[in-house]
């Protein structure tokens, strides 16, 4: 488990900024899946009081990366193999028609913004930031939801979303790597730009299967253990 030290916020009514905080501490590792967040040791090493603390994680309860159990407390959610495989088997479901849809509404704005994400990605690796990374990846990756004119897709992408940056996180810590390759989405973009779908639409399954295995293996490492814990 690592080394909870939380910093102290100044502006207590910052909620957006204690929701960021304990977001980075769950996809850094210092809360793992499963773990019980001590209210009062968080509220205490952030200098702010229990309301707006609860209220952030409220947030994160409702993003699906905490949970929160009646008379037992708010947790980190746990992650087991099955959780991953149907994420991710979903989203390349979902790439796939997100791919399909958004390809004839493509514009000079889709590229020019395609470019900026890339980029955003980019400079978070070199910065080392797993979270930033994580972050700009999936902004990335929610381009073609953004574009593909289909409310019902894009809420679905977006109630996804949180628990696949709870897996991009989990599998840097499998690889035991901060951040993945600088060059890791060159080709998304590349196809993304050009003319063929099909090659787009099965790169996107490529890149959702890449070290999916180690991914997976790393969960049920993660199962065995809290099972012994028990």
């Amino acid at each position: 488990m690592g080394k909870l030290d939380f910093s102290p916020i100044a502006d207590t009514t910052r909620r957006a900024e204690i929701v960021g905080l304990l977001r980075r501490a769950i996809l850094t590792g210092q809360l793992e899946p499963g773990q019980k967040l001590n209210e009062l040791r968080i509220a205490e090493q952030m200098r702010v009081s229990r309301a707006p603390l609860r209220e952030a994680m409220r947030e994160l309860v409702q993003e699906g990366i905490l949970t929160s159990i009646p008379y037992a407390g708010t947790f980190v959610i746990d992650v087991t193999a099955k959780d991953i495989e149907d994420a991710y088997s979903l989203n390349k479901v979902l790439d796939e028609f997100a791919i399909e849809r958004s390809w004839p509404l493509r514009d000079e704005r889709f590229f020019e913004e395609l470019d900026r994400r890339h980029e955003a990605v980019k400079q978070a690796t070199r910065n080392r930031d797993t979270t930033r990374q994580i972050e700009t990846a999936l902004q990335l990756h929610g381009l073609i939801y953004e574009w593909a004119d289909n409310a019902v897709l894009l809420d679905t992408w977006q109630r996804l979303t949180s628990r696949l940056q709870m897996y991009f996180a989990l599998h840097q810590r499998a690889r035991n790597e901060v951040v993945p390759a600088e060059d890791v989405h060159e080709t998304y973009v590349r196809l993304l730009k050009g003319a063929d779908m099909g090659a787009a639409q099965r790169h996107a399954r490529e890149h959702i299967d890449l070290d999916f295995e180690e991914l997976v293996a790393y969960a049920r490492g993660l199962e065995k253990r809290g099972s012994k814990g028990a």
